[in-house]
């Protein structure tokens, strides 16, 4: 079987990590998660990433090109054989032009999942939402609501500081603005699957695994 390659879209707040952890563990794939470089990235001791980490945390899109120069080491090292899953890019209709002319250069074909959660849904969700301040492992208060310490490393958990009420609202805008042209730009060259990304987590991995 060729290698499968996913791009996941969807509103912060959609579960887009979830269903990611899960359909890593059946279709070995190697994931790049944007937001997670970034978050790695700004961690540096200098001016440029002070800078990222102020718009990040005004819930404000990071340039193009710093976008594409991490995911683009994050392919060029992943082997051909494995399949790779994109969460948190393209962010931009100009990213998604550049990875997919990147895809379609190397061989890859791939498909892009919208998991469709609404806006009052996704703000529920991201108040709920705290990560681990030392290995930045997710976990949501909903499931675990007296939790305040990762189970993985015992790190204390914290309100990750872009899960603000103007930075999440800043977000929702620009899903909107930016994201919604992707989408449909991926629609009408009918490499999308929309699903429903509400219910249980389960039942949403499911649907997913059936549509592909």
């Amino acid at each position: 079987m060729k290698s499968l390659n996913i791009i996941f879209l969807g509103r912060s707040g959609s579960g887009k990590g979830t269903q990611l952890s899960l359909l890593k563990k059946i279709f070995n794939l190697v994931e790049i998660d944007t937001g997670f470089l970034l978050r790695s990235f700004i961690k540096q001791k200098n001016s440029l990433a002070k800078n990222i980490n102020l718009l990040i945390q005004k819930g404000e899109l990071v340039p193009t090109w710093l976008v594409v120069y991490l995911w683009l080491k994050k392919i060029l090292n992943a082997k051909s054989q494995k399949g790779m899953i994109f969460e948190g890019s393209p962010r931009r209709l100009s990213e998604a032009q550049i990875l997919e002319e990147c895809l379609n250069l190397m061989n890859r074909k791939f498909v892009v999942i919208y998991l469709n959660v609404s806006e009052k849904e996704v703000i529920r969700r991201l108040s709920l939402r705290r990560i681990c301040s030392q290995c930045g492992q997710e976990y949501s208060l909903e499931f675990n609501p007296d939790l305040t310490h990762c189970l993985k490393c015992g790190g204390k958990l914290i309100r990750r500081p872009d899960d603000n009420p103007k930075a999440i609202k800043n977000r929702l805008n620009y899903f909107k603005k930016d994201i919604i042209p992707v989408i449909n730009y991926f629609r009408k060259k009918k490499l999308l699957i929309e699903i429903n990304g509400e219910g249980p987590v389960k039942e949403v991995y499911q649907r997913i695994v059936k549509q592909l």
